[in-house]
């Protein structure tokens, strides 16, 4: 019998979008530490980071909400811990209002002071962590996301943490590039961080390699939707200090902060995106 038109229409609009044809970057290990030579290869493919003021952000494309989403940004924190690649995360207090014991990257909405998106992110983490502000070097950025939670629209930011002010450490290794350029970046020191009780109950140093480990990975689809498949990431076992009760669900990286990290991890050829299966035919 003969399908129609609009019901052919649809399933062929189907196919299209859960189609995983277009071509995806070369897959690499993540590196075993971060060094100059490798922050080279990871700002080549970021964008630029949101320097410009807040006035001058595109136009939100988020439509639906009763009034227009405030602006957000949080930074993700690459560093070296042990001479070992990580990306610093947080486990959220508790008591906070939405998205309460969630892993998460450092961060928050933009305020009055804040000269663009960059400076919100710096001066969140810092809020946060206690992570001085100059010890962060801005390597660029990821498209923004919207956040349902906080409605707010959110400006991924990465950095890279050094153990001492960023410009001084960017000098150092300027001096003798060809020593210093595939030598692993000092490493910081977790005890120099003082979270704030009060918005972060643990802090959430994770392996780089954890990108990539079949046995913390399991797909997922960003707020259900079927086009945009990312991993989730277990790490319940890597908080500090580890949780008394862990709740009956394993901590994920999953969500907004899921898809950040899943998104860096394509983009730098760490890892790839779940592949996804054509629905079923309608009947």
């Amino acid at each position: 019998m003969r399908q129609p038109p609009m019901l052919m229409f649809r399933r062929a609009l189907v196919r299209r979008c859960y189609s995983t044809s277009a071509a995806l970057p070369t897959l690499t290990p993540p590196p075993a530490s971060f060094t100059r030579a490798e922050l080279a290869k990871i700002q080549k493919v970021l964008l630029p980071a949101p320097m410009e003021p807040i006035a001058t952000l595109a136009p939100h494309t988020l439509a639906n909400m009763a009034k227009p989403p405030r602006e957000a940004a949080v930074l993700i924190p690459l560093c070296n811990i042990g001479g070992v690649a990580h990306l610093l995360m947080e486990v959220r207090a508790a008591g906070l209002r939405v998205h309460a014991s969630e892993a998460s990257f450092p961060g928050g909405k933009w305020e009055d002071g804040d000269e663009n998106m960059v400076a919100a992110a710096l001066r969140e983490t810092e809020e946060e962590l206690a992570l001085p502000q100059d010890h962060v070097e801005i390597l660029g950025s990821l498209p923004p996301e919207y956040s349902l939670g906080n409605k707010s629209r959110v400006w991924p930011v990465i950095g890279f943490v050094n153990c001492e002010d960023a410009v001084e450490a960017a000098i150092d290794d300027a001096v003798d590039p060809s020593d210093r350029l595939h030598r692993p970046i000092p490493s910081i020191s977790l005890s120099s961080l003082k979270p704030d009780a009060g918005e972060v109950s643990g802090l959430l140093p994770l392996p780089l390699s954890a990108v990539a480990d079949p046995a913390r990975m399991s797909p997922h689809y960003f707020r259900l939707d079927g086009h945009r498949p990312y991993w989730k990431i277990r790490c319940g076992d890597l908080v500090i200090p580890p949780p008394e009760d862990e709740g009956p669900e394993p901590l994920e990286i999953w969500g907004l902060s899921g898809w950040f990290l899943s998104r860096l991890a394509v983009r730098c050829g760490w890892s790839d995106t779940p592949e996804v299966s054509l629905p079923p035919e309608d009947d």
